[in-house]
């Protein structure tokens, strides 16, 4: 390239030999070929000064940005983390941006600016990337949406969501009206309706990347917060649609086709994925042109969306929605493109779009003095009405919906967090000329400080100790189903599980829905995997990872059919994080009793021990931690149901002394009595200090009716035995005695704690988890060779 041709180029990319007037109202493009990466030094030393630097040229530029926008995201990123604030990842993006923007203007390197900010007749190659990559963004959450939250929506949800759009919204409008009528207004009515609508919605994906990035997404809290979000989106949907057909007919009735053409659409895909899913044999990958025709249908949903709807990454969301969450298909998404995307290409968006802020009439009516009554004031008055109004709404429905005060706080705050939605969509709105730059500058930075602080509130308020906590009480005593949650951890614990199970006699009136998780732990740096074997086979002539487990519990099912629903997962995750996946998972399936297995296991007649797993036991008292339900811990030194006693009772012993932890076991045995070939007896021990100060008639009548059991006519299924106590080794002699009368003992993890009856024996205790009597049980030294079941109900 000789010295003539690289200054024109030089021309070419700076403007001033683009277009020749024709004479009329055309122009001739001069579009000559263009060179999309330089010559490297030989172009520099061949024509010295008059040679394009090669950042001018397309690629070297291109490749400048991408490389910058991720050093510098991933700076801050780092920064927050070590700072330890809690900043979203797209915050960090946007807070590139807004430097970038301000840098530029109040410095005079006009090279850095042109490497950014594209020339209006160039194609802005990196702003397109940044769109697909948000676009690609909010397909992906919608794959990793569980669409079944949609059936679990509860009327607090629905309350919460509906009054935190509808009343902000309504305030907005009055507000408008107001200032309309009683001063002059900067700013449009165009642009009062965009901020009226970005302020008052909730949109779920926000909302669900702030809890994940908190790491609050799978707790009763965050499903609440979602939901409500969900419906907001919903809601503020319907109203456009709505307003749409208000103000022209003609064209809300094409967009009200439109969405039942693009829902008969979506249905068909996600039977289609449904049938790639079942079709894909279990532990094997998804085909890719599974994988492809996913990803260009969720494009393809976007641009419809664009035309004949409006916003056009909504479609792209609805149509991941689609998609099956987990694995097979959806988890493959995920690894695929989630952490490249959301890596290199999405900081391209949220940066080159806070780089179009303009500071400079900020700062110009800041310094005349214009701040109160100018576009700022203006603005960003209006939006603290609002986001006002929104909290305001958003707390004192949590609380008339019986929500702690602090969450219903944590709730109103989150409700009006602020992200990648509300960014794009005012640069959607800025696109199409509905709000100018101002507004447009105004609503970025309003936008990028509301991200940066609600992440630091919510993490100030939130007890992370409390996350799977429960509002309602999830206890046996409240249901009828039992709703179960069984954790297998070695083909040891199948058999008396299902003996378990049997005991509790299944029934019309009580019937069984038990979610059956095998746990199996991972080691090195392998990737979690969550597999439903609902959805998924194993393919013919392999194995499962769970095949032993499947096969047993689906014969379970078999013989119970008419009042049991077996469902069955596997779990593959490290150890130091299986008590959390089993706590998300109780509290997602509802389930009202977690059961474990004990950490040690005895030998066949049941006296030696054989197995001590201290992995096991750190799990199960992680889980009594934190579970949102009540949980028991099976101690299987036999018999329950050994093979030459099918026929003749189960002869099972509850041992009663009071409070919460025995009220629940008291529950549960009075769910086995609705087996014919259960033989209950309640063994009720009585402090003594009680019966002498007559503190309250402790008559075993009277315990079985607070309990909720109550005598059946004809029934002689039940036994009741009371003993006056007075200090722990009579408790001891009592359980001695009738060590080889039961073959299975249930006693709550509480049972007699701080009264006579466990007086002593505390200080022996070996395994807190099972409780002082609970451990009287279990014990090595204790003769019985009967199961053990110890019951904790949810902690408060």
């Amino acid at each position: 390239m000789d010295a003539q041709e690289a200054a024109w180029h030089k021309e070419m990319w700076n403007g001033q030999v683009k277009r020749t007037d024709t004479g009329t109202n055309m122009f001739c493009d001069v579009a000559p070929h263009i060179m999309l990466n330089s010559h490297g030094a030989l172009e520099k030393l061949a024509s010295g000064p008059t040679a394009m630097s090669f950042w001018e040229y397309p690629l070297p530029k291109l490749e400048i940005v991408i490389l910058s926008t991720f050093l510098s995201w991933r700076f801050f990123d780092i920064l927050f983390k070590k700072l330890g604030v809690p900043i979203p990842r797209f915050t960090s993006m946007m807070l590139v941006g807004a430097l970038l923007s301000e840098t530029f203007q109040s410095t005079k390197m006009s090279w850095f600016h042109d490497i950014f900010v594209c020339d209006i007749y160039l194609p802005r190659v990196a702003e397109t990337i940044g769109t697909f990559a948000f676009v690609l963004n909010w397909f992906l959450r919608g794959v990793t949406t569980n669409i079944g939250m949609v059936k679990h929506f509860r009327s607090r949800s629905t309350v919460i969501g509906v009054a935190a759009m509808i009343i902000p919204w309504y305030i907005g409008k009055l507000v408008y009206t107001y200032r309309e009528k009683s001063s002059n207004l900067t700013m449009t009515s165009m642009e009062y309706k965009v901020i009226i609508l970005t302020t008052s919605m909730a949109p779920f994906t926000c909302i669900n990347m702030l809890l994940t990035d908190l790491k609050v997404v799978h707790t009763e809290f965050g499903e609440i917060a979602q939901s409500s979000a969900m419906v907001t989106d919903v809601l503020a949907f319907t109203m456009s649609i709505w307003s749409q057909v208000s103000r022209e007919y003609h064209s809300g009735m094409r967009m009200g086709f439109a969405c039942v053409v693009f829902f008969v659409y979506l249905y068909l895909v996600r039977q289609a994925m449904l049938w790639v899913v079942r079709h894909t044999p279990e532990g094997a990958p998804v085909k890719n042109i599974y994988i492809y025709i996913g990803l260009l249908l969720g494009y393809l949903s976007s641009v419809y969306w664009n035309y004949f709807l409006f916003f056009g990454p909504l479609g792209a969301f609805v149509l991941g929605l689609a998609i099956p969450e987990g694995p097979p298909l959806g988890s493959e998404f995920i690894r695929r493109f989630d952490s490249f995307n959301e890596g290199i290409f999405l900081p391209l968006f949220g940066s080159l779009t806070m780089i179009k802020l303009d500071w400079s009439f900020i700062l110009k009516e800041l310094g005349s003095g214009r701040h109160l009554h100018g576009h700022t004031y203006e603005c960003f008055s209006f939006l603290f009405i609002i986001y006002m109004a929104k909290f305001t709404t958003s707390f004192f429905t949590a609380i008339a919906s019986k929500m702690p005060l602090r969450d219903s706080a944590i709730l109103g705050i989150i409700m009006g967090t602020k992200s990648s939605f509300e960014l794009a969509y005012v640069l959607y709105a800025y696109d199409l000329e509905r709000i100018g730059l101002e507004v447009f500058t105004l609503m970025g930075i309003y936008i990028l400080i509301n991200s940066l602080l609600t992440p630091m509130a919510v993490h100030l308020l939130y007890d992370r100790e409390k996350r799977f906590s429960s509002y309602g009480e999830r206890s046996l005593k409240q249901k009828q189903e039992l709703q179960m949650l069984v954790c297998i951890n070695k083909p040891d614990n199948i058999t008396s599980m299902i003996n378990l199970l049997r005991a509790t006699a299944p029934s019309k009136d009580a019937p069984l829905m038990c979610c059956v998780l095998h746990l199996i732990e991972l080691v090195g740096k392998a990737t979690p995997t969550f597999i439903s074997h609902q959805l998924q086979k194993p393919k013919p002539g392999s194995q499962s990872y769970s095949e032993n487990v499947i096969s047993s519990f689906q014969m379970f099912q078999d013989i119970h059919m008419n009042y049991t629903s077996i469902h069955m997962f596997t779990s593959l995750t490290s150890a130091k994080e299986m008590h959390e996946h089993i706590c998300w998972f109780a509290l997602d399936k509802s389930s009202n009793l977690i059961l474990l297995s004990f950490h040690r296991t005895w030998g066949p007649n049941g006296y030696g021990i054989i197995s001590d797993d201290q992995t096991q036991r750190s799990l199960n008292r992680n889980v009594l931690k934190r579970a949102p339900c009540s949980v028991g811990i099976l101690v299987h030194r036999k018999p329950i149901w050994q093979h030459k006693s099918v026929e003749s009772p189960c002869r099972v012993c509850l041992v009663y002394v009071g409070g919460d932890d025995d009220k629940e076991a008291l529950a549960l045995a009075d769910h086995m009595r609705g087996n014919p070939k259960v033989s209950l007896t309640v063994l009720t021990m009585i402090p003594s200090s009680i019966d002498e100060e007559g503190g309250g008639e402790w008559s075993q009548s009277q315990m079985v009716d607070t309990c909720l059991v109550e005598d059946r006519p004809g029934d002689n299924s039940i036994t009741y035995i009371v003993r006056m106590v007075a200090e722990g080794g009579e408790t001891s002699k009592i359980l001695h005695s009738v060590a080889y009368d039961y073959d299975m003992f249930i006693v709550g993890r509480s049972s007699g704690n701080g009264t006579e009856v466990t007086q002593g024996l505390g200080d022996w205790t070996e395994f807190e988890e099972l409780g002082v009597i609970g451990d009287l049980l279990a014990s090595e030294d204790f003769p019985s060779r009967a199961s053990v079941l110890v019951l904790q109900q949810q902690e408060s």
